[in-house]
């Protein structure tokens, strides 16, 4: 199995794990390829453990959350949400991206505004417009949950 596969693999499923068959398929001349990918592999993981955090807090009434098979991953460009049942990607711009990790940081609809207001500092309160509108749309497709 090739790294590029096992990646995609590991990236599907949630399992980092090689059992023995797939580790004996293994290429040895590809040290340098399981270097590249491990690497990888643990600065998605630092950059993405943020979100323990969230993850293990009870939840409280009102508090939002990412709606069960959808995942958050950051990129260079902003952001993404994958709903796995429809397999839809959402592709998410930075301010896009900013209201899902204060979601996942457990904001509720009334708070989420002045979140983003204190972090961003928007003294105008366009982006807190925006978010609310932005979250009504998130809602509206089953992707955050109450």
């Amino acid at each position: 199995m090739s790294y590029d596969a096992l990646i995609k693999k590991a990236w599907s499923s949630g399992t980092y794990a090689l059992d023995e068959a797939e580790a004996a398929k293994a290429d040895p001349a590809a040290a340098l390829s399981r270097r590249a990918a491990r690497a990888e592999m643990e600065e998605i993981a630092q950059r993405e453990a943020w979100d323990a955090g969230a993850c293990f807090c009870a939840h409280k009434e009102g508090i939002m959350k990412l709606a069960p098979f959808v995942k958050f991953r950051e990129e260079k460009f902003g952001a993404v949400l994958f709903e796995t049942r429809s397999e839809k990607v959402y592709t998410l711009s930075p301010t896009g991206a900013a209201v899902v990790r204060e979601v996942i940081a457990g904001a509720t609809s009334a708070d989420l505004g002045e979140r983003l207001q204190s972090k961003y500092e928007d003294s105008s309160g366009k982006m807190a417009a925006e978010a609310q509108s932005f979250l009504a749309q998130l809602k509206e497709k089953g992707l955050i949950v109450e």
